[in-house]
């Protein structure tokens, strides 16, 4: 069981979390390395409409259902930005270029 009073616990609960989000990077990082893998971010980017209001007048339910889908919109931008190396930048660029 995990103690938080237990600082070699918290220093290796740490440190396998930092592992899992480098390697989180890296799988990202080998999506985007193809333009194929970048075409299917930027489609979930645009279906999750996460920059939109999920906003649906009388409707509390498909209101969350929206807002459930933006969030993970928000989260995969979110990462995208962090990820560094331009991922997000190139996403975008290429979207313009396909659409002229």
């Amino acid at each position: 069981m995990y103690d938080p009073h237990d600082p070699e616990q918290v220093r290796e609960r740490r440190t396998r979390r930092k592992a899992r989000a480098a390697t989180d990077q890296l799988d990202l990082a080998w999506v985007a390395s193809d333009p194929r893998g970048r075409r299917v971010l930027l489609r979930i980017l645009n279906e999750t409409q996460f920059m939109g209001s999920s906003f649906v007048p009388g409707d509390p339910m498909a209101t969350a259902f929206r807002e459930g889908q933006r969030d993970i919109g928000i989260k995969l931008h979110t990462v995208l930005t962090n990820a560094g190396e331009g991922i997000l930048s190139k996403i975008l660029m290429e979207s313009l270029n396909a659409d002229e």
